[in-house]
């Protein structure tokens, strides 16, 4: 299930039964609602909290801005006065990336405008697939942190193109805040240009994890040993959500798929909504608005 906002380690580290949290027969269960749930999150936003890359043609319109869906970086953009039949390339001086007009955000662009020191383009030009886009799209706090490195690398000699076992120093090792194994099952790992997904097949013992390759758009490549790897992370409130929407299924389960659930300790029931409020109140902030 590709794409994952929360991992099982993560989910089973926030399971209030110490039980089921030392135990790992449910992680199967969990990977699938963890993918269930994060394609739902996605619907609820209307955008994506992971990185594809991706190439995209819009109508420039003929005006000076190009809104455009979270674009996390540019490889490329190119313009067309012929719909599309030929392309003009355009430098990195001749337009501003920005987030709605916040040219400090950090957040993904929303927002493409002509440089007004363009000697190319005034303005973005009509027609369809008149404005041509190569880059990585998903939503992000922060382009520069949202991926960060496992503190781990390819120790495979090399790491084959088509190979489904990925080697590191310690598979289970702390991550770099201390606080979980650096590589878990439901991970989106960036190894040069392409990235691979964790799967639940995990060796502590021979330090290796399960792959699937050439994720999200990207393209299956050798990789030589001691080369870095980085791993996705989702904005924390998306993360959380993910995991409050997982667990609630999770206990659920656990009492035969009831609505309601009595606290003793406190004597009152608590009934069940589609949403949980509190992953609710987690996604607000990140609902898509309407681009103008």
């Amino acid at each position: 299930m590709p794409n994952l906002y929360v991992s099982v380690t993560e989910l089973r580290a926030a399971m209030p039964d110490g039980i089921r949290a030392a135990t790992t027969k449910y992680d199967a269960l969990m990977f699938r609602l963890a993918g269930e749930v994060s394609r739902w999150i996605d619907q609820e936003c209307k955008r994506k909290f992971y990185p594809s890359l991706a190439t995209r043609y819009f109508d420039g319109g003929g005006k000076a801005e190009l809104w455009v869906p979270d674009l996390l970086s540019i490889t490329s953009i190119s313009y067309s006065e012929d719909d599309g039949e030929t392309y003009t390339a355009l430098v990195a001086a001749d337009y501003i990336a920005t987030c709605a007009g916040d040219y400090n955000s950090l957040k993904s662009y929303t927002l493409l405008l002509i440089n007004l020191n363009s000697d190319t383009l005034s303005y973005w030009p009509r027609g369809q697939r008149s404005v041509k886009i190569v880059g990585s799209w998903g939503y992000a706090d922060d382009r520069d942190a949202a991926w960060g490195d496992t503190g781990d690398t390819v120790e495979n000699n090399p790491l084959a193109a088509g190979g489904a076992s990925l080697t590191v120093n310690d598979v289970d090792g702390l991550d770099l805040y201390g606080a979980y194994a650096r590589l878990q099952a439901g991970h989106l790992l960036k190894i040069e240009s392409e990235y691979v997904e964790t799967t639940l097949v995990i060796d502590t013992t021979a330090n290796t994890i399960g792959i699937t390759r050439a994720a999200n758009g990207t393209t299956a490549a050798a990789h030589a040993q001691n080369t870095a790897i980085s791993v996705w992370r989702p904005p924390e409130p998306v993360k959380q959500a993910a995991a409050i929407q997982v667990l609630r299924h999770v206990e659920r389960g656990f009492q035969g798929f009831g609505d309601a659930r009595a606290q003793p300790d406190v004597g009152q029931m608590f009934f069940f909504k589609q949403i949980d409020p509190e992953a609710a109140a987690k996604l607000a902030p990140y609902r898509m608005m309407e681009i103008p």
